[in-house]
């Protein structure tokens, strides 16, 4: 969402698009918290094709990237910043298929810091820059 203010998503509208795809990933786990609430897509995403390969891949992206900018243009730049942000993160987590269909798996090795380290790492500095109104210090350099 702060990566979204800095780049000039303002609207409520758009950051809420910005949310929704952030979470949009996920929803090939059952547990996941859009995962939750649709009840039989994360199941079958997460047996067939796999946890962390189509909806985590650059084809669906942009796939779903050209349908809002056919139908909602305002919402495409918005979707892009979430569902980006959320596959970036998601290198230094573990391994993605990127280029899925082609079976390839990416991820940033950590030297065998486990995941959760990494997103609670995260998530406090994330913290500590929301207080410290750091995208106000980063937008001031520009």
């Amino acid at each position: 969402m702060s990566a979204a203010v800095v780049l000039g998503v303002h609207s409520p509208t758009q950051l809420a698009m910005v949310a929704v795809s952030a979470l949009l990933p996920d929803i090939d786990r059952p547990n996941s918290l859009l995962g939750r609430f649709v009840p039989v897509l994360p199941s079958l995403l997460e047996k067939i094709p796999g946890k962390r390969t189509v909806t985590h891949s650059l084809i669906m992206g942009l796939g779903l990237w050209l349908l809002l900018k056919g139908t909602f243009p305002e919402l495409a730049i918005a979707f892009m910043i979430g569902y980006v942000s959320h596959l970036i993160l998601d290198l230094f987590t573990g391994y993605i298929a990127f280029l899925w269909p082609i079976p390839w798996k990416v991820g940033v090795p950590l030297f065998g810091i486990p995941p959760v380290f990494v997103e609670t790492a995260a998530v406090a500095l994330w913290g500590v820059w929301i207080l410290l109104d750091g995208y106000t210090y980063f937008l001031n350099l520009f």
